[in-house]
């Protein structure tokens, strides 16, 4: 779906990360990790066209180069849920949805059936339909983080980012939000790419990892295969440890 070779990106004179290339897997849930400024949401953002990558570096798309899809283009391609998000004070569930549709019309183009019906879709799937005609204020943050996430859905793309989606949710709504991206892979395909902190839930939700060392460098495989103490250690820079119950591995830190 993604390959990404060659890529380096500095602030000023502040290397982020130099030289790192892999590739993301079509139809898989691909997490990015590391610690606090190794430089996830900056991936995040060149690969969604919101930061401009190094002149040698080349980051295809479906075999295209990302810097030729103009930004409508590429609104049909990519959905991007982002952490902070705001809408206007009297704007309804499903109103807000509706805006997923934005790259599919032309200008002061009218809804059309199927534009309904990919709205109607995504409040189902999400589980709005008691929410849909209430407003987006009302809700709870857990009940509007699907609600972005349907809208992202509504713009019915093949890849869907989304960053760091669990973050300030109690532990309900995080388990709700996780189930919901996992259902989106297996049940429509989507390819999910996202930045998430916590390593269990990467490890639980995940098939791939993209883990950003501190030292700009990156390494990529399979969340098992990266879990282990040794390596957590390093790109964390803190002290962690690896056990499993029955068959699943938890990383804990001792206090």
């Amino acid at each position: 779906m993604y390959q990404v070779r060659n890529l380096s990106f500095s602030y000023a004179d502040s290397p982020v990360f130099e030289d790192i290339s892999f590739d993301i897997a079509e139809g898989k849930i691909t997490a990015l990790m590391g610690a606090n400024g190794a430089g996830k949401s900056t991936l995040f953002r060149l690969l969604t066209k919101n930061l401009r990558a190094d002149a040698k570096a080349q980051i295809l798309l479906q075999g295209r180069d990302l810097s030729t899809y103009r930004l409508s283009e590429l609104a049909k391609k990519v959905a991007v849920v982002w952490q902070h998000n705001t809408a206007p004070y009297d704007i309804t569930v499903r109103q807000l949805i509706a805006f997923g549709r934005v790259p599919h019309k032309q200008h002061f183009q009218t809804l059309s059936a199927k534009d309904e019906e990919a709205i109607e879709e995504a409040i189902n799937f999400c589980e709005l339909q008691d929410e849909a005609n209430r407003l987006v204020r009302e809700l709870s943050g857990g009940q509007q983080q699907r609600v972005w996430i349907a809208l992202g859905l509504a713009q019915q793309t093949p890849i869907m980012f989304l960053d760091e989606p669990t973050t300030h949710l109690d532990v309900r709504y995080q388990v709700i939000i996780l189930r919901l991206i996992r259902r989106l892979n297996q049940e429509l395909g989507l390819t999910v790419v996202l930045i998430l902190h916590d390593i269990n839930q990467s490890l639980e939700l995940c098939d791939e990892l993209i883990a950003l060392h501190p030292n700009g460098t990156l390494v990529h495989g399979s969340p098992h295969a990266l879990a282990n103490e040794e390596f957590l250690q390093e790109i964390f820079e803190a002290d962690l440890r690896v056990g499993t119950i029955g068959e699943q591995v938890l990383v804990r830190a001792p206090l």
